[in-house]
């Protein structure tokens, strides 16, 4: 039963995200806090159980998504807190992530690992979304969220292209 418990926090997470973008205004920091706190958690409990699933690998990095874009939404749409090109740019991040992804996973039939920098900007992210559904907008988290947003998208580029690069050589 608790091998099944990371699992079970994605899902959860998942599913509930989508109400940040329903509910009134004075509640959305209540959901969200766990939300985000699920997150942190639920791979903690995946390494110390050790129950790292290929479900998990992907349910984990989908719930986080889902949770950082209802999060991003409200802020840019609902409480006009956020400049829109931040949720543009972290939605190309994720179809960009999610096409090499898939491009991966197809050639290699592993699903790619989240990386430091992406874990970094999820984390920014996240402080910046709980930041402002509070009613603390910060700039430094502002700048921070946008550098990691590029880092990563940098980072995932490179590491992509170098096991691409590195299955090919291997054909050859």
């Amino acid at each position: 039963m608790l091998s099944n418990l990371p699992n079970l926090l994605s899902l959860i997470r998942l599913t509930l995200s989508p109400l940040l973008l329903f509910i009134p205004q004075e509640y959305l920091l209540l959901l969200f806090l766990p939300l985000a706190l699920s997150d942190a958690l639920d791979g903690f409990l995946a390494r110390k159980l050790k129950a790292q699933t290929e479900l998990g690998r992907v349910l984990d990095p989908l719930a986080d998504k889902v949770m950082l874009l209802c999060g991003l939404f409200v802020c840019t749409f609902k409480l006009h807190l956020i400049p829109q090109a931040l949720l543009y740019a972290v939605l190309a991040r994720d179809l960009f992530l999610l096409l090499g992804g898939a491009i991966l996973t197809g050639r290699n039939k592993s699903v790619p690992q989240a990386r430091a920098p992406g874990k970094a900007f999820t984390f920014t992210l996240s402080l910046f979304i709980l930041l402002c559904l509070g009613g603390f907008f910060s700039e430094p988290i502002l700048w921070a969220t946008i550098i990691m947003l590029f880092l990563s998208w940098a980072d995932y580029f490179l590491f992509g292209l170098r096991a691409l690069r590195s299955q090919t050589s291997s054909l050859s």
